[in-house]
């Protein structure tokens, strides 16, 4: 391989860097997964230790056991399962973005998730109730995909979408005021653990919704199994259009807090994708034509960053 001056081969996939390994194999080492590509100690009890202490034996530990603890404190089982579906999207996301940038603290994701999962969600509802009390579940109620749609988007989209960037919009201005530089990947990051953090709490309130559904119906689990079923994909959803703000918010942080235009942008699509997902729940082929379409903007965005990389090598 030909490669520029004062480049190098990565140890480890052969990728042309300017370091020993380049950003992917190195930040593979420091994700999730670090253990399983690290030497590991010749010493039985060091080897032990290195298992005991890594992310893949803690993470997936207390993940794995996180319903038998709810049970054994006889805390409640249903608000502690919404918060375990949207940690399952978290050890699915973690990885992915671990390949793609350095990893930072998990306090910094535990707080959006927590900041989101509270005061986020109390914004929501309480602007939500304003439209609501206002009219608005009029035009949300429609049997009219035009007029419920919209709606859907100026009431709950906007809303929500707003919500979730609270905790990313303060950060953002704390990087500004600190002329601290971060890559729009880990606003990425912040606005998935904002988006998983707003969907447990929110799922909370739909599955009580489906019990007491339940009672008053004399159901046998319906609304139960329904807002369970919406409980193992909507962290997914939340998260990815979270993410997609938050990387548009780190591309007018990259380019010296201009180019605003681009975040409002992301903003406007996402409420559209929530809004008009919400909308079409009862048009099947519609709303999974949402996910795949905010899917496919939202991994755009996370491997722009990689193709970039690779184009500069390719021209250099």
């Amino acid at each position: 391989m030909n490669l520029p001056p004062h480049r190098h081969q990565c140890e480890n996939c052969g990728a042309p860097i300017d370091e020993l390994l380049c950003d992917a194999c190195r930040n593979r080492q420091a994700g999730l997964f670090a253990v399983a590509y690290r030497p590991l100690p010749n010493n039985f009890l060091l080897y032990i230790f290195t298992i005991l202490k890594s992310r893949l034996f803690l993470g997936l530990f207390v993940f794995a056991t996180a319903p038998i603890l709810l049970g054994d404190l006889h805390l409640n089982i249903v608000d502690g399962m919404m918060v375990y579906f949207s940690l399952f999207w978290f050890f699915i996301f973690q990885p992915l973005m671990a390949a793609q940038l350095r990893i930072r603290s998990l306090l910094l994701d535990i707080t959006a998730y927590v900041f989101t999962g509270t005061l986020g969600v109390f914004f929501a509802l309480t602007v939500e109730s304003f439209w609501i009390n206002h009219g608005a579940n009029l035009l949300l109620n429609s049997h009219v995909l035009f007029i419920s749609a919209p709606a859907y988007v100026l009431f709950i989209g906007l809303t929500e979408e707003f919500a979730k960037q609270m905790i990313v919009l303060l950060i953002f201005f704390f990087n500004r005021a600190k002329k601290k530089a971060w890559s729009p990947l880990a606003y990425m990051m912040v606005g998935i653990s904002s988006g998983l953090g707003f969907s447990a709490v929110e799922n909370i309130s739909y599955v009580q919704h489906g019990i007491l559904f339940d009672v008053l119906h004399h159901s046998v689990g319906l609304g139960t199994i329904t807002a369970l079923t919406r409980a193992l994909y909507t962290p997914f959803l939340h998260a990815i259009w979270a993410g997609i703000v938050a990387y548009a918010l780190g591309i007018v942080a990259q380019r010296g807090y201009r180019d605003w235009h681009l975040a409002v942008g992301a903003y406007l699509i996402a409420a559209i994708f929530h809004g008009f997902y919400d909308a079409s729940l009862g048009y099947g082929d519609l709303s999974i034509l949402d996910v795949a379409l905010s899917y496919l903007v939202f991994l755009s965005l996370l491997l722009n960053n990689r193709r970039r990389q690779y184009l500069g090598v390719s021209k250099g």
